[in-house]
């Protein structure tokens, strides 16, 4: 019996923590839009930059690295990139990325 509890509390466990994830995860059709107004100036429309020293996402350079790190990156920006934390939704900006995810 207690082994079944177990099992159970571990099932729901992943059940909510998939289910989280999933509606996390951003819409790439609505992230072109945003990516087109607001990145491609400097990353290019495919992701081919038009600026030296901006990354290639076409390449994958800049996106191999976790959801999580990106988004803060965003958020904040570095160097000539500026920062999207107010200017963008938390949504708007998990769109964005996702449409980055499809340029590679």
């Amino acid at each position: 019996m207690d082994c079944r509890v177990g099992f159970y509390r571990i099932f729901v466990l992943f059940l909510v923590l998939f289910t989280v994830g999933a509606a996390q995860a951003g819409d790439p059709q609505r992230g072109r839009q945003i990516y087109i107004d607001h990145c491609a100036g400097c990353h290019g429309r495919t992701g081919s930059p038009t600026m030296a020293a901006v990354p290639a996402f076409s390449r994958g350079e800049g996106v191999m690295k976790s959801d999580h790190e990106l988004l803060a990156f965003i958020k904040r920006g570095q160097g000539v990139m500026p920062g999207y934390d107010g200017l963008l939704t938390e949504m708007e900006i998990r769109d964005t990325l996702a449409f980055i995810r499809t340029l590679f």
